[in-house]
């Protein structure tokens, strides 16, 4: 009898050994897209509403300026926070409940005047306040989401994983802007607001559905699969710790690497806020474009950084594997913020549309090809925690943000929009310097 179960267990060794790894991490990835897009749209959606709500509420520039800053502030003041909670319990529960709270953000748009008719609010500070707390759902969602890659790939897919990370964004950047001009033209701006909404609240849905916090937890991911996503742990036969005990954030505040990594992104931040709440303002009143040829245009940006974020990921972890991980990184943020401001800068100085606004489109979409080397830096530098790292990097970026809303306002109203976009080129030099600084040779755990 006892060898009869010992054949038994060896026919079946044989059969798992034999077995092909399943590929939940990639559906898993997949979902993770679908949540960046739906985040670009419910942030994005603001920024073609926009002219309406600044023609019917009577809003200036700089007002509206206020407006997109307000998102900005419960965005980078909830990032750490957020962070800190994914690390500790995991991002399953994070992710619902961050998607929920930007999703409910959205769709409290619609009933924003009602509110401030019935209160006696202005508009404007209605307005703010509820961006604010659509803000501060919204800034649980890339640390989590870094943390998701951090735990779900290998260490050899990083780059490509957080490239396809921000694809999702860019994905959801190309639809919004002729989904939301096309909506607001036929029903108004209000029904823009409910519809995006109402994405947030199924793709909530599916994420709560599928996703485990952990990969060993899911049913469907098999052993093959973990021996992939976990080849150290699981030749050595031990245990994979998921949850930090402990974020070392004098370590962070103290290594070199972390402060290259969150100044440039910082730097990053300016830049990429440029292309997701001005250029549609800019088509309009630089380039005269009328609302649905605006609203094409503003797509380009977004259509660019969805396609080259990926092979910005897929590059560094392609250079990676002939040299080393700093280098790979380091290549592929060269590269991309060197040429992005190549093509900004030239692209700005044009004065044929046609040809101006592909090579501006194009520069937003070489800066994401070096910025999802950032978002794999931050797992390199520190896999065990990357959600709080991933969350004080983001929170720069953000504040990076919040100064180019208001900086680029000011500028273009008193000098103009090309010197407003001239300073987005030399920030945009400044990201690449800085994260000369980032090793991700060497964790900081």
């Amino acid at each position: 009898m006892e060898i009869k179960d010992e054949l038994r267990r060896e026919r079946t060794d044989a059969a798992s050994v034999n077995q092909r790894p399943t590929h939940v991490r990639w559906v898993v990835m997949g979902i993770v897209m679908a949540i960046m897009a739906v985040t670009a749209m419910n942030r994005l959606n603001l920024s073609i509403a926009g002219k309406y709500i600044e023609e019917e509420f009577s809003f200036s520039t700089i007002a509206m300026g206020r407006v997109f800053s307000a998102f900005l502030w419960g965005y980078g003041l909830f990032q750490i926070p957020w962070g800190y909670i994914c690390d500790r319990i995991g991002p399953r529960r994070t992710l619902t409940a961050s998607i929920l709270c930007f999703a409910i953000g959205s769709g409290a748009m619609l009933f924003a005047p009602r509110f401030a008719a019935a209160t006696g609010l202005g508009a404007l500070a209605v307005f703010r306040i509820v961006r604010f707390l659509t803000g501060v759902g919204e800034a649980a969602v890339s640390s989590n989401v870094t943390r998701v890659i951090a735990s779900w790939t290998a260490p050899r897919e990083r780059g490509f994983a957080s490239g396809l990370q921000v694809c999702g964004l860019g994905l959801g950047g190309t639809l919004t802007p002729i989904a939301i001009a096309w909506t607001m033209v036929h029903w108004g701006w209000r029904v823009s607001f409910a519809i995006s909404a109402a994405l947030a609240f199924l793709v909530v849905a599916i994420w709560h559905w599928y996703a485990t916090d952990w990969p060993e937890e899911n049913p469907r991911v098999n052993q093959q699969e973990l021996q992939i996503i976990h080849p150290q742990q699981e030749k050595a036969g031990t245990k994979v710790q998921h949850v930090a005990t402990k974020v070392p954030w004098m370590k962070m505040l103290t290594s070199l690497s972390v402060w290259g990594l969150i100044l440039g992104y910082g730097c990053q931040g300016y830049a990429f806020y440029v292309y997701y709440n001005w250029f549609y303002f800019y088509a309009v009143k630089m380039r005269g474009l009328d609302i649905m040829h605006a609203a094409a245009w503003t797509s380009a940006p977004f259509l660019a950084m969805a396609v080259l974020s990926p092979v910005g990921g897929w590059f560094s972890d392609r250079v990676a594997r002939v040299t080393d991980r700093r280098k790979g990184r380091l290549a592929a943020v060269w590269v991309g913020m060197g040429i992005a401001a190549l093509l900004l800068y030239t692209g700005n100085h044009l004065t044929l549309t046609v040809i101006a606004l592909p090579m501006i489109a194009l520069a937003a979409g070489f800066t994401m090809f070096g910025a999802a080397n950032f978002w794999a830096s931050c797992i390199d530098l520190a896999p065990g925690y990357s959600a709080s790292l991933s969350a004080l990097m983001n929170t720069v970026g953000s504040l990076g943000g919040v100064v180019s809303s208001t900086v680029t306002a000011s500028i273009a109203v008193h000098q103009g929009w090309v010197p407003a976009l001239d300073v987005a080129v030399w920030v945009t030099i400044g990201s690449g310097l800085l994260f000369t600084m980032v090793d991700a040779n060497h964790s900081i755990s």
